[in-house]
């Protein structure tokens, strides 16, 4: 035991004296472990990149951000030994895991462990295909049309798209995570199979789109709903500020239905175990007004409550 609590020891000052050594020259930020001591370098760089219409990231880059400018070009800033490796081949840029290799702090002095990843792409430029991993990836897309997007499954992440136009969304699948579309517009949107996350629209369209999921929450703010199917197990549905645009359903097994200052047509309000509210008013088990109409909102409950208050 005493062998093993030496080692240990002889281990910790090792690393305070890498570290302090380091320091010293200015030039290291951690010290890290991979069968042995490193010492990585803070490095800050940008590099132009060959032209290409699709982005791919795997699981192992934690912050990437895409954003418009003049040229095709890449940044990343963090510590070198945890620095993803990328590639543009056939159109695609790759974002991959850590080239060196999986490291584990022992002593820093620098809380930017991941590298933060800053992608370019030239203003007015396309994407055909955004396809995203969701591991622990925390990502902002600012101002890009996307053909395509495909976020498969990985547990923990936050992306946020803003001033985007995305055209087709049928591959997409949460797991403890947040989604946010920020005057962004959304067209065929389909997420299945989903849990423990949350969807967030503000300012924006989502139009012909499906969610259909076993318990995740859905937020929409001065948004505009075009033929949206929400179904969830267990979850709500909370919509503020908004125009509703032909059919409109939301059925829920076990949560809550708002809607406040809402501009639609029609509405068909059905719960089984709870009780509905239409301008403050208690309506019982069941509400209907003009329901044949072209733009319509239907909700069913099986257990929760339905508020609507419209414009």
């Amino acid at each position: 035991m005493r062998k093993y609590f030496v080692m240990g020891l002889y281990l910790i000052i090792l690393g305070a004296i890498l570290l302090g050594g380091g320091v010293a020259m200015h030039a290291e930020t951690t010290v890290l472990w991979n069968h042995g001591f490193k010492i990585s370098k803070s490095v800050n760089k940008t590099e132009k990149l060959h032209k290409f219409n699709k982005i791919k990231v795997d699981s192992d880059a934690h912050s990437v951000n895409i954003e418009t400018g003049d040229k095709y070009k890449i940044q990343i800033d963090g510590d070198e030994l945890r620095n993803s490796d990328y590639y543009v081949s056939d159109g695609t840029l790759y974002i991959t895991g850590n080239k060196f290799g999986k490291y584990k702090d022992i002593i820093g002095i620098s809380s930017n462990n991941n590298p933060q990843i800053t992608i370019t792409v030239p203003s007015g430029s396309n994407l055909k295909e955004l396809n995203l991993n969701m591991n622990q990836l925390y990502m902002n897309v600012n101002g890009l049309n996307i053909d395509k997007l495909k976020v498969s499954s990985g547990a923990y992440g936050s992306i946020t798209f803003t001033d985007s136009v995305i055209k087709n969304a049928k591959n997409i699948d949460l797991e403890s995570s947040y989604l946010e579309f920020v005057r962004s517009d959304v067209e065929n949107f389909e997420l299945n199979e989903s849990n423990n996350s949350n969807i967030t629209f503000s300012e924006g369209t989502i139009k012909n789109s499906i969610i259909n999921t076993h318990n995740v929450d859905l937020d929409v703010d001065k948004g505009i709903l075009d033929n949206l199917t929400f179904e969830t197990d267990n979850g709500h549905a909370d919509i503020k500020d908004s125009t509703l645009k032909g059919a409109n359903n939301f059925k829920m097994k076990n949560g809550s239905f708002s809607a406040d200052t809402v501009d639609v047509q029609g509405i068909d309000l059905l719960t089984v175990n709870g009780n509905v509210t239409y301008y403050g008013e208690s309506k019982g088990k069941s509400y209907q007004n003009n329901p044949d109409s072209d733009d319509l909102l239907k909700v069913q409950t099986d257990n929760g409550s339905i508020k609507v208050n419209g414009k």
